[in-house]
């Protein structure tokens, strides 16, 4: 099944630097158009033999992804078969209210479910980048926004969408957006709990803060989104806040990334990492933001690579 096990998705407006320009989208006629299997790709070069240099590594409890944007096709179902050539196992897609391949449009649902089934990946997660432009707390028709990504994810059978809250969304430097945010996402909860999702708060919060929101809201569908990069950015002991929010089993899915390195060659610990995930049973989505030094596609290939190497070795 494509249902997967969740920012900043600071590829919008936050401190993402590394992520290429987005081209315009391909038209949904071309991509049709493409789909007659696989889609076709003329990539080439040193990132093929780096995706496949580890094998086909056995399945364990972790699932490894990237995020859309990070593959230069946010929002765009061509990303399943380039993250097949890659090395990853699935996508978290971004979720945006309008436009050519909009999720908040019911037809558009097959062209992404069709993609990922030609290229044998899954749907990791969704994710709303969007609001770190448009805050849930002050756009009068985010709140709908997120109710519209809660009915996709039960179209499309995806468990889990990333709630983003930096640039003009940062509920940590503007604490005045706490409140509403808050109260929007405890309307929201009801939604996410009778469809059986889960929305991933990502903020610069520590896990106690993130812990007190999640009491707030008082609800079991709404958890944490962990960036270990972001919190390492703010100067948390991240490992102690990881094994906090593990205990506490506040945490929906998490981001594996570095800023202008690899994974492996920065300042986050995966190894350690891992043995904290064991100890408290996690078994989700690890999904690749960022971690680009030099050529981007070989630089996710060898994140793949890597993470399949830490991970399950």
């Amino acid at each position: 099944p494509l249902s997967s096990v969740l920012c900043p998705l600071s590829s919008v407006l936050g401190p993402l630097s590394s992520v290429p320009t987005m081209p315009t989208q391909s038209s949904r006629r071309h991509f049709l158009g493409l789909c007659g299997g696989s889609v076709a790709l003329t990539a080439v070069g040193s990132w093929k033999t780096v995706a496949k240099a580890f094998g086909e590594p056995s399945q364990g409890p972790y699932k490894i992804g990237i995020c859309d944007w990070d593959l230069q096709l946010r929002g765009n179902p061509q990303a399943f078969a380039l993250v097949k050539e890659l090395g990853f196992e699935g996508v978290q897609v971004s979720y945006e209210p309008e436009g050519e391949f909009s999720l908040a449009k019911p037809e558009n649902d097959q062209l992404f479910l069709e993609a990922a089934k030609n290229a044998e990946v899954a749907i990791a997660s969704l994710a709303m980048g969007l609001l770190n432009g448009r805050p849930l707390a002050t756009v009068p028709e985010a709140e709908g926004w997120v109710a519209d990504c809660i009915k996709a994810m039960s179209r499309m059978g995806v468990d889990q969408a990333l709630i983003a809250f930096f640039a003009e969304g940062d509920i940590k430097e503007k604490p005045e957006q706490r409140a509403p945010v808050i109260e929007k996402l405890k309307r929201l909860a009801p939604q996410a709990e009778a469809a059986k999702k889960i929305l991933g708060i990502e903020s610069y919060f520590d896990a106690r803060e993130h812990l007190k929101m999640l009491e707030a809201i008082g609800s079991d569908a709404v958890k944490v989104y962990y960036d270990e990069q972001n919190m390492l950015t703010q100067k948390y002991p991240i490992y102690e806040d990881l094994e906090l929010l593990l205990k506490e089993k506040a945490i929906c899915q998490i981001h594996a990334k570095e800023y202008d390195h690899r994974l492996g060659e920065g300042s986050v610990d995966f190894p350690r990492i891992r043995k904290l995930l064991e100890k408290y049973d996690y078994r989700g989505w690890l999904v690749v933001e960022s971690a680009v030094r030099g050529d981007w596609k070989e630089s996710q290939a060898a994140n793949a690579a890597y993470l399949k190497k830490t991970f399950r070795g």
